[in-house]
C-alpha cells in the first residue's frame, strides 16, 4: 500500500510542484539503477532506463494511483521501459533469457555473497523477482504489478525460485556466504 506521505507528494507533483515530484523520486533512483544492474542491465542502459522511466513518470503523475506505492509504480515503468528498449534494439532473445551482465568495478553486488551466487545460478526471470522481493522489499502483490503477472504467479515464481537456490546451495554447502548462515 501507498504511503501517505507519497500520496500528498504525488498530488503537489501532479499539481505542477517540481520539489514535491524530485522528492518522490530522490530516493528511488539509486535503488532503481542498482537493480536493474543487479538484474542484468549495463550501467549506462540503467541509467538511460531510469531516465527515461522517471521522464515518463513525470509526464504521467496525473495517473498515479495511491492505492500502491510510489516505488511499485516507477519500478512497473522502469521495467516497462527497459522491454521497451530491448525489442528497439531488436535483440531476438527474450528479455528473461538474455545473461546477466559481467561484474564490474561498479558492480552492486560483492563477489561471492548470496546475491551474486543467485545470479549465476538462477534465471534472469527468478533471480529479478527474488531482488525485487528481498532486495527491495516488495511484497509479491507489487512484484507481480512491476513484473506484469499476476499476484499468484508471482508467488509461486518467488517459491520455486527460492527452491532452485536451495537446491544450489545446498550441493554446495562450502560456498554458502556467511550471510546465509547468520
Amino acid at each position: 500500500m501507498a504511503d501517505g506521505g507519497d500520496d500528498r507528494l504525488a498530488s503537489k507533483a501532479a499539481a505542477g510542484d517540481a520539489a514535491a515530484f524530485a522528492a518522490l523520486i530522490g530516493a528511488l533512483v539509486p535503488r532503481l539503477h542498482r537493480w536493474l544492474v543487479a538484474t542484468g542491465c549495463r550501467h549506462h542502459d540503467a541509467e538511460d532506463v531510469v531516465q527515461e522511466a522517471c521522464l515518463r513518470a513525470h509526464r504521467a503523475i496525473g495517473r498515479y494511483d495511491p492505492r500502491w506505492a510510489f516505488s511499485t509504480w516507477l519500478f512497473t515503468i522502469a521495467h516497462r521501459v527497459r522491454l521497451d528498449q530491448a525489442g528497439r534494439r531488436r535483440e531476438h532473445a527474450p528479455l528473461g533469457d538474455l545473461p546477466c551482465a559481467e561484474p564490474t568495478d561498479e558492480d552492486p553486488l560483492p563477489p561471492g555473497g548470496l546475491w551474486a551466487q543467485a545470479r549465476a545460478a538462477l534465471s534472469a526471470e527468478d533471480y529479478r523477482i527474488l531482488w525485487l522481493h528481498y532486495a527491495e522489499d516488495q511484497a509479491p502483490g507489487d512484484c507481480a504489478r512491476v513484473l506484469g503477472i499476476s499476484a499468484i504467479a508471482a508467488r509461486v515464481r518467488l517459491h520455486r525460485a527460492r527452491r532452485r537456490l536451495e537446491v544450489v546451495l545446498r550441493a554446495h554447502p562450502a560456498s554458502v556466504p556467511a550471510e546465509v548462515l547468520s
